[in-house]
């Protein structure tokens, strides 16, 4: 794949990013009374959908550099083991680095996506905090069979710090449900 294939999705990402942070700026980033205003959170966004590509681009160029000078090197004959260079062969099955194939990522992609359904579908019912909870600890025990406990303790965290930004910073209101949660 060439430098600028690689580059073109990094540039759209970049572009949209800098697109929201612009419109995001007409809505007001801070108010009058220096309060966080409602183009805040989208401005924020789109400087780090920049940010977040910029650094994707630089590594993907680093990786690539990488692998190429690896691959320039045992087809040159040199011992790559004798310039500190990692040999791995690479894996005909797909399997990556936590042992699963692209089956499994696939599954495991569309497990999650039918669990953000269920959220969404959930929390009129649940609230989002509830709702946005169960979700958090279903994505990271039944999908990425993580344990339940830091688990918990993760979701616990996530929620307060969504709370925090969304209810009392932000002071928009958060879908409370049927339990008024």
């Amino acid at each position: 794949m060439s430098a600028a294939t690689r580059l073109i999705p990094n540039l759209v990402i970049a572009a949209l990013g800098v697109a929201a942070a612009v419109i995001a700026a007409g809505y007001g980033v801070i108010g009058d009374d220096g309060r966080i205003g409602p183009g805040f959170l989208p401005a924020l966004c789109g400087v780090l959908l920049v940010l977040f590509a910029v650094v994707n681009s630089v590594s993907s160029h680093r990786n690539r550099t990488s692998a190429e000078d690896i691959a320039e090197r045992l087809a040159l004959g040199s011992d790559a083991g004798d310039h500190g260079l990692p040999v791995e062969e690479p894996d005909e099955d797909g399997v990556d680095i936590y042992g699963r194939s692209q089956r499994q990522r696939d599954r495991m992609l569309w497990a999650v996506v039918g669990i953000i359904l269920a959220t969404v579908l959930l929390t009129p019912v649940l609230g989002f905090i509830v709702a946005f909870a169960v979700m958090l600890v279903v994505i990271a025990v039944a999908v990425e069979r993580r344990k339940i406990l830091p688990s918990l303790m993760v979701s616990v965290i996530t929620l307060a710090v969504t709370y925090t930004i969304f209810v009392v910073l932000l002071q928009v209101p958060l879908p409370q449900g049927l339990l008024g949660i």
